[in-house]
Parts: C-alpha cells; structure tokens; sequence
C-alpha cells in the first residue's frame, strides 16, 4: 500500500459514459481542480527528472490519485452536493460542458435544471478520512 495518504485526489466517474468522452471529462475536471486549489503547496506536486538532459521534469503529487466509478449519474449528482456542503475542494464535468464553444457550455451549464444534467464526472482533492466518508460506497474503475 502506499504510504503518503494522508491526503488524496479522487476522481468518481460515470461508467456508462463512453471512454473517450469520460477520459476528456476527467482531463478537465482534474486540471480546473488545480486551478481552483487556494494553496497549491497543500498538493505537494513533485519534480521527477529525467536522466535524459532533453527531457523537461514531470510535476506529480505527493498524494495518490484514485479513481472509482459510480453506479450512475445520480450518486455523481449527491457526491457534488455533499462536496459542496463540507467544503471539499472538488470540480465536475456534466453533460452541459458539450457544445460547440465554451460560451455555449457556460450558458448551458447556467441554464439547465440540475435535474436534467448527466454527470460525467466529480474530482476531489483533500483529507484521505474525509474524502472516504464521501466515497466508500464507489469502487473501482476498472477498464
């Protein structure tokens, strides 16, 4: 097992949703959670460098990346609410994110009744406890 959990990142995906799509959605929300994180130092992101002197370093996180799948949309819907109401860093991706430009994702996102959207995706970052509260009815995602 491995050893530096004490935080983690989770991403709990949709596995009715076709790979392509799910692997962009998941591409996005894991990149707009970085984006959204107050203190980047609490992800503790890495430099591994290469052997290679033509090789930049890659930036990986001190803390493993999970992925789980849910049942269905509908538990991606109840994780995004229960993120929201502990104050979980996280980020989502639903079908409203698909159109022809991001002003028309946007305005479609705003627009639609939550009840209407279909759930790709929810990424968390936080306290390995914590998080597991919110998702130890998940399992794995596997291919």
């Amino acid at each position: 097992m491995y050893t530096n959990n004490e935080s983690k990142f989770v991403a709990v995906l949709n596995p009715k949703i076709e790979t392509p799509k799910l692997m962009n959605a998941l591409g996005h929300i894991a990149a707009g959670l970085v984006a959204k994180a107050d203190n980047l130092d609490e992800m503790k992101f890495l430099r591994y460098k290469f052997k290679a002197d033509w090789s930049a370093p890659t930036a990986l996180s001190f803390y493993p990346f999970i992925i789980l799948k849910a049942k269905n949309s509908h538990q991606l819907k109840t994780l995004h609410q229960a993120a929201n109401e502990k104050g979980i860093l996280h980020n989502v991706f639903t079908d409203s994110m698909l159109a022809h430009s991001a002003i028309d994702q946007m305005e479609q996102t705003k627009i639609t009744n939550p009840e209407d959207l279909t759930y790709f995706g929810v990424v968390l970052f936080g306290n390995s406890e914590q998080l597991a509260t919110l998702t130890r009815k998940f399992s794995l995602f596997n291919v």
